[in-house]
């Protein structure tokens, strides 16, 4: 097989940015994280909530640096473009607004690009863990399996990094199993991801199922809120007898946990220090742990509930982060 820099790679990238000057740092990061793979050609296009020119003008004076031409690069071309949608009827709704990038950009016949990304403007998509995509995409394919990601926080207070979406801990030995490279690859309790890769052939599939659309993605996931589902990909589409999902994660069954090149930082780091939620509260190294006290948190107390709930009706300004 063909390693990822072996080939040709032209990427087109959506990110996903509901504009507040607070979290232009994330998107630059993300951008900036995006901008340093060194693939063929790099497009990427920022969906934002606004069309104000100052609003505008604040990303493009941010970002546009990161695509001026690098002389040790000179071969790699790089593009920037901000699509607005100042009109939705909420700005959950924002994450949608890159699908037709994907059908009508992306697979157009005149497209030369061979992976799609999207992602969202607080996750730190590093090179290594396209790579670690690419090359299990094509081992696990043959299983209709897709290599998937684990958000992943820092928590200053103890210095450990936290799994944003594992809450509590999981039994290994109990789950369905493909062996890779010594990793065992399996689902995990909650896959979301809040981005997902295609190659030009997962993409046809994906813009031929309901968790296409908005609406018909409801039947796939109900539990899932609007934003969430369009960050799901095709992780629940038809997946093999034995699996619950198609994402599948790897993980090492000696030192029980995941590699580092399948974590993707979600950057503000809200969820480590939230005593009001689950998330981000099971360590890296315990997510397989025998000891099922290893995760202390408890739900806050009412009182807890409420004070944080006028707290943040006060400096609420836009939509939260879905979890």
């Amino acid at each position: 097989m063909l390693g990822v820099t072996e080939r040709p790679v032209r990427i087109l990238a959506a990110v996903n940015f509901h504009f507040r000057e607070s979290r232009l740092q994330y998107l630059f990061q993300v951008i900036r994280a995006l901008c340093e793979y060194p693939v063929e050609a790099l497009d990427i296009v920022i969906t934002t909530n606004v069309d104000r020119d100052g609003a505008l003008k604040e990303i493009t004076d941010l970002c546009g640096p990161l695509f001026r031409p690098f002389p040790a690069r000179s071969k790699s071309t790089k593009g920037l473009s901000i699509e607005s949608f100042p009109k939705l009827a909420t700005p959950w709704l924002l994450p949608w607004s890159h699908k037709h990038l994907i059908s009508e950009r992306f697979l157009s016949a005149e497209s030369t690009c061979t992976h799609f990304i999207y992602v969202e403007d607080d996750i730190l998509l590093s090179f290594d863990n396209f790579c670690y995509f690419t090359r299990y995409r094509e081992m696990l394919k043959g299983r209709r399996l897709i290599p998937s990601f684990q958000r992943i926080e820092y928590n200053d207070a103890d210095n450990h990094l936290y799994l944003v979406d594992q809450v509590g801990v999981s039994d290994l030995s109990s789950r369905n199993r493909v062996d890779l490279d010594g990793y065992a690859f399996i689902n995990l309790d909650y896959p979301f991801n809040a981005m997902f890769i295609l190659d030009r052939e997962l993409a046809l599939e994906y813009v031929e199922t309901p968790s296409f659309d908005r609406e018909r993605s409801k039947l796939v996931r109900p539990d899932w809120d609007v934003a969430c589902r369009a960050a799901m990909g095709l992780c629940f589409e038809n997946p093999p007898e034995g699996f619950a999902a198609r994402y599948v994660s790897p993980v090492d069954p000696g030192a029980l946990t995941t590699p580092s090149w399948s974590w993707v930082y979600h950057l503000p780091n809200n969820y480590a220090k939230d005593r009001l939620k689950p998330f981000a509260k099971t360590r890296t190294d315990q997510q397989f742990s025998s000891e099922g006290n290893v995760v202390g948190w408890r739900p806050a107390s009412k009182v807890v509930e409420y004070l944080a709930l006028m707290r943040g009706k006060k400096r609420s300004s836009g939509p939260e982060p879905s979890l």
